[in-house]
């Protein structure tokens, strides 16, 4: 359970992070500042960094911090540049709910590679 403490971490944040965005009062705080910028600078990088790389022996702390940071503006860039040609267009649900589906949907592909890892030791 341990290789999925930074999964249930991610999924944490990412569930909290929502919540001070979307809710009036919380919303009104610096705290939705504090949890918007790494929502969308660090967490569906980081999760798609993990996905990519499942062992903890592939990537150094500072090459994962780098790379989620990096994929984690290309990312939001792609997700951007969707949503501008659906018919909800660049607001605050639709970016939220589209960068929240994205992060959690790579936890879950990550979290699967990571059994399939330890299944097969190789």
């Amino acid at each position: 359970m341990s290789e999925f403490r930074d999964l249930l971490a991610i999924i944490t944040f990412v569930i909290v992070a929502a919540i001070f965005v979307m809710v009036p009062p919380l919303n009104e705080t610096p705290m939705r500042a504090v949890l918007g910028f790494p929502l969308v600078l660090f967490a569906p990088g980081y999760v798609l960094v993990s996905a990519l790389f499942p062992k903890e022996d592939e990537l150094d702390g500072i090459e994962r911090l780098a790379l989620s940071i990096g994929l984690s503006i290309c990312v939001v860039v792609f997700i951007g540049l969707g949503l501008n040609y659906t018919p909800w267009g660049i607001r605050l649900k639709p970016i939220l709910l589209s960068i929240t589906a994205f992060t959690l949907i790579f936890t879950a592909i990550t979290a699967f590679r990571r059994m399939r890892c330890q299944a097969d030791p190789d």
